[in-house]
């Protein structure tokens, strides 16, 4: 999985679940910079129609960042908040794998740095 197969599905999510994957792409250090650059303008774009935050949005983002409670908010999730956890979750994936296959191109530099 890549970044541009990433971007093509912000074009599928609901403006609600981009809503909620542009707030916790904005809260994740682990992304590349360079992937926050290209992902977010497109995000903006698709979220700018939905509405406020609900509280179970905020269940789902609570999930995404912390994985073992996702046995409870499972049964509150509505197809556009489960869109969104798992953009995010591939999102996290592909950025790590991303990672550490950066590290393993150069692991004389990585380690000099």
């Amino acid at each position: 999985m890549d970044l541009d197969f990433i971007y093509q599905k912000v074009k599928v999510l609901s403006p609600k679940a981009a809503k909620i994957a542009l707030r916790m792409l904005d809260n994740d250090p682990h992304v590349p910079t360079e992937w926050v650059m290209a992902l977010r303008p497109a995000l903006v774009m698709r979220s700018n129609d939905a509405p406020s935050f609900a509280g179970t949005d905020w269940m789902t983002m609570v999930a995404i960042e912390r994985p073992g409670i996702r046995k409870f908010t499972e049964r509150f999730e509505n197809r556009e908040q489960r869109h969104a956890r798992l953009w995010v979750t591939s999102l996290r994936k592909a950025s790590r794998a991303a990672v550490a296959d950066a590290q393993s191109v150069f692991p004389d530099d990585v380690e000099a740095a």
